[in-house]
């Protein structure tokens, strides 16, 4: 986990977009035809791989990682149509604990294949995962977690987590900070939840007592699951990674 960030920094700049842009919509139950929305999976050259997710109304959130270590986080906003997309917006560095503005451009074939070309030149090729179609269930959430936690301004630090049948859910850490909130389906029935956490505890990254909306993401392959989220002022991240432990 204490990998640093620096090395990355540029391709983590390059997906991030501003949270009031416009984007295609969905219109049903599926991914709309001339979007880039979906899950999307690509793994780099140096072996970091990137998971992100442009939801209806082209909110985007994503991580990095390698062999499970969090490498870095972005949220912001992609617009597409007609097979073209292209975003703006900033993203979090937490070594160096700095925020940079960004731009992206790129294409898409709809549910099947995206490329990005970041501000910086560096190309992107990832892969659509259609397990974003499947409908988010609280019982595929639901269990026991044990990961990572970052934020921009705090160090790394070893959270474990419990989900509930009914989405509400506790993390805890020996490092002195603790999580509670809820999680639910998005209203679209993609394999996307919305979360909503508060804080307590002076080691939290965000701060004792505050709040932070995002998203989860849980690999029913695998069993991986990820929680983005930003504070209520949008000015600071934070990002969990973590694997289902046995029952």
């Amino acid at each position: 986990m204490r990998t640093s960030l620096l090395a990355i920094a540029a391709l983590c700049t390059a997906l991030c977009g501003g949270p009031n842009a416009n984007a295609a919509s969905l219109d049903g139950d599926s991914p709309a035809t001339d979007s880039a929305e979906g899950f999307w999976i690509a793994t780099l050259p140096s072996g970091i791989n990137v998971q992100w997710a442009i939801l209806d109304g082209g909110e985007t959130w994503g991580i990095y990682e390698a062999q499970g270590t969090v490498l870095g986080a972005f949220h912001g906003t992609t617009r597409s149509a007609n097979g073209a997309l292209n975003g703006s917006g900033r993203a979090f560095d937490i070594p160096s604990n700095t925020v940079g503005a960004t731009t992206h451009t790129g294409s898409y074939i709809a549910r099947q294949a995206i490329t990005l070309t970041t501000a910086f030149g560096t190309q992107i090729s990832g892969r659509y995962a259609p397990g974003y179609d499947q409908p988010a269930r609280l019982a595929d959430l639901q269990g026991r977690y044990a990961g990572d936690a970052l934020g921009r301004r705090g160090p790394v630090i070893g959270m474990a987590l419990s989900v509930a049948s009914d989405g509400a859910f506790v993390m805890t850490s020996p490092d002195g900070c603790a999580a509670s909130g809820t999680a639910t389906p998005r209203p679209g029935g993609k394999a996307v939840f919305n979360v909503r956490l508060r804080f307590a505890g002076s080691a939290c990254a965000l701060g004792d007592g505050a709040t932070a909306s995002g998203i989860a993401h849980v690999s029913t392959t695998n069993g991986e699951l990820f929680v983005l989220a930003m504070n209520e002022a949008k000015t600071d991240g934070w990002m969990y990674l973590g694997a289902r432990s046995a029952d």
